[in-house]
């Protein structure tokens, strides 16, 4: 049995002085490696992800909880033997345990019995007393983060624990717990203290004597809301440990056990035939996961020569390990959701741009025939079309796009997303619908004829809103039924009318709204605006922050910064926004002139891209808003069009008239670090980028053709023409949700080949 699995393409050869030997796992912060030591012990590698390197504010982060971790020590902890936060990517190491993750455990082998709960429980209890005793609070204490080894439990992963003095700061980029092992006062945004820990431990003792969690399984949404408002599940347990569990997981964090409290107790429990709940080496574990822990070898290492591979100087440097072992593999993440129902600044009103997100996973967005039924596979030509500039060469020839149609729906779809296994969109009704994913069978229906707009779906809450009222519904993504709704009262700035919403985003718990209010009439200006932000779990406003003059539509989130575009009568500007209280950290200008605007916004490896209507790309600190590079095409009042894509040290975006007329558009290409032009392609209609599939890009045009090009050179043309107008679609993996112009929403799988 091996906990490893080899290295891919892209992977390291060497981490400071460890020579990297095969993959562990991957978390939000970073990957983890396999690794020999300089005296050739087996060593795990944490190396932290490149857009969180880039943070300043990360790496000092990083740094605090480095040396926080080095001081803790205990028989049952995986302590930090080297790192270095000052790296150009930074990494931790620690000593290596050969274990069974208790996750996996349980998941192949079932409940344990109360024997080895209780030596379990001891031994966590024994770890994280060694951990307090630092100072250090761990914080996402969970099945994945105990290691099952033949001499007792390992607690891992001090990378994303935070200090205890220094609780106020929380990992960037990543998520500091998980659901159903937060503790509720962490969830209502109160400190996460040592009986954080606690309840995390209560969690974990009811996980492996039942099989599931306290509080139940499904999306994260719903198990939270049970962890803050509803009382644990002990069904299954032996009273005695149903007595334990239950005070661990108090919603009160002061009547929880101290950690030695526990220790003392778990330790001197003594079952019928003088087995001793406390820890022993012999016999702890139930005899199937002991014969799963004695196969590993911690002296087992991979062996592999890597091959350097050297592009452009200007991109990144790849080193390939073993070959991969599928054929074609999505390498980009979702790009961001469309804005929501759109307004031209100025009393212009926008187009509405199509909302396509996937709750986990690539997206590769594909427009499919209007009014034409999707044949069984629908396959287009290689190479040609659209790029003047593209060479068609063998390479091109040989690639083609397809797309196998699954099922049709009996109901038609606009702005579908795909998120979990549920399409949710709406129909022309103006309803909300939710179709399986899988079938295409209707699951819900969401009656309520003011939730007009879809917004967006996030960790189980679907967002919609009333076009006419501009109440935001917050709706369960599992049944269908309004968890709350807000009139847009609530955030109108006084003696202002709402008038809409320029974007909706949902994302980490919080709905943020641009907003336009009507002005009584004989102001002296326009129209009023603000920047709103929701709870999402319960719609209750957090804070809002009215802005001078105007808001773009462009808005994006991310490391707690919230980014977007604003305008007054001296030119516009992207702006950072504090996520968490509205606050302005700073504003870029980007043009010196009354009407101009921030069109699309995109935020990756600490940049923010900003494109403008002038036909600009902006790339602009995250964090101190300085300048980095512009780019600066020779186009004819041509604004850029999101989503702006970032991968592979590549910046893809379309630009276009943004009027929705329909009109020819270009696709650009340009390296993320210095913002020099790669390549171009023209489309006859504007461009609509969906991510990258085996090294291409994917993009169509509202004319009707999709495009893979080549992501560094924009070659390796291949098309297939999918419908004679815009179409809709959403994809989540492989699976393509459409429109097939015939009254139905269709699902397909696409699939991008060499002939």
């Amino acid at each position: 049995m091996q906990a490893f699995t080899p290295l891919e393409a892209g992977d390291p050869e060497r981490v400071g002085p460890y020579r990297i030997a095969a993959r562990l796992g991957s978390g939000g912060m970073g990957r983890v490696y396999l690794a020999r030591s300089p005296g050739g012990r087996a060593t795990a590698v944490k190396v932290v992800h490149e857009e969180l390197a880039e943070d300043p504010a990360f790496r000092r982060r990083f740094g605090r909880e480095v040396a926080a971790a080095r001081r803790v020590r205990g028989p049952f902890t995986a302590p930090v033997a080297d790192a270095d936060p000052d790296g150009d990517l930074p990494w931790l190491a620690t000593g290596y345990v050969p274990g069974v993750p208790l996750g996996r455990a349980v998941a192949a082998h079932g409940p344990w019995p109360e024997p080895s709960v209780r030596a379990l429980g001891a031994g966590l209890a024994e770890a994280l007393a060694a951990i307090h005793h630092a100072g250090v609070v761990h914080r996402d204490l969970k099945p994945s983060n105990v290691l099952l080894a033949p001499d007792g439990p390992r607690v891992i992963d001090f990378g994303i624990s935070v200090a205890a003095d220094d609780t106020r700061l929380t990992t960037t980029g990543a998520v500091v717990g998980s659901p159903g092992y937060l503790p509720p006062e962490q969830l209502v945004g109160g400190e996460a203290g040592a009986a954080g820990d606690v309840f995390a431990l209560g969690a974990l003792l009811v996980f492996a004597a039942t099989g599931s969690g306290p509080f139940g399984g499904g999306l994260p949404f719903n198990v939270n809301y049970r962890v803050v408002h509803e009382d644990p599940d002990l069904t299954g347990l032996p009273p005695e440990l149903a007595d334990v569990a239950a005070r661990c997981l108090a919603k009160d964090p002061r009547r929880r056990p101290e950690v030695p409290d526990l220790l003392a107790e778990l330790g001197r429990w003594e079952a019928p035939d003088g087995i001793r709940g406390t820890f022993s080496a012999a016999g702890w574990l139930p005899p199937a996961v002991a014969a799963d822990v004695a196969t590993l070898r911690a002296d087992v290492l991979p062996e592999e020569e890597p091959t350097t591979v050297t592009a452009d100087p200007e991109l990144p440097t790849v080193t390939v390990g073993a070959p991969p072992t599928a054929v074609a593999t999505a390498r980009l993440g979702v790009p961001p959701a469309r804005p929501s129902y759109a307004a031209r600044l100025r009393g212009v009103v926008r187009r509405r741009r199509t909302a396509v997100l996937a709750g986990a996973g690539t997206l590769v967005v594909l427009a499919l025939a209007a009014g034409l039924l999707l044949p069984r596979v629908l396959s287009g030509p290689s190479g040609g079309g659209g790029d003047a500039g593209s060479p068609a060469g063998p390479t091109a020839a040989a690639r083609q796009l397809s797309v196998r149609e699954l099922w049709p729906s009996d109901v038609d779809l606009w702005q579908s997303v795909a998120a979990d296994d549920k399409v949710v969109g709406r129909s022309q009704d103006g309803r909300l619908h939710a179709l399986d994913a899988g079938s295409g069978d209707a699951v819900w229906t969401y009656d309520d004829p003011d939730a007009l707009n879809f917004e967006g779906v996030h960790d189980g809450l679907v967002v919609a809103s009333g076009r006419g009222s501009g109440t935001i519904h917050g709706i369960a993504l599992h049944s269908g039924k309004r968890v709350w709704s807000v009139d847009a009262e609530a955030h109108a700035p006084p003696g202002t009318t709402w008038s809409v919403y320029l974007r909706v985003v949902v994302t980490g718990g919080t709905v943020y709204v641009n907003t336009m209010y009507d002005l009584p009439e004989g102001s002296d200006d326009y129209a009023a605006y603000a920047v709103s932000a929701l709870d999402a779990a319960t719609g209750r406003l957090k804070w809002t922050r009215p802005v001078q003059y105007g808001l773009s539509d462009a808005l994006a989130v991310a490391d707690g910064m919230l980014y977007g575009g604003m305008w007054d009568r001296e030119g516009s500007y992207p702006y950072a926004l504090d996520a968490d209280t509205g606050e302005q950290r700073w504003r870029y200008p980007v043009q010196e002139e009354y009407g101009s605007d921030v069109t699309a916004v995109k935020v990756s490896g600490g940049t923010v891209y900003a494109g403008d209507s002038r036909g600009d790309l902006h790339a602009v600190d995250a964090r101190r808003g300085t300048r980095r590079w512009t780019y600066a095409p020779d186009l004819q009042t041509a604004e850029w069009l999101e989503p702006i894509v970032v991968a592979d040290g590549v910046v893809l975006g379309g630009t276009g008239d943004g009027t929705g007329t329909s009109g020819p558009g270009d696709v650009h290409a340009v390296a993320a670090g210095s913002g020099r032009p790669l390549w171009t392609a023209h489309t006859d209609g504007e461009p609509e980028l969906h991510g990258l599939l085996d090294g291409s890009v994917l993009f169509s045009e509202e004319t009707g053709t999709l495009h893979a090009a080549d992501v560094r050179t924009g070659e390796s043309r291949a098309e297939t023409r999918l419908s004679t107008g815009n179409p809709d679609a959403a994809v989540a993996g492989d699976r393509v949700y459409f429109d097939g112009g015939d009254g139905r929403l269709h699902a397909g799988r696409v699939s991008l080949t060499r002939g």
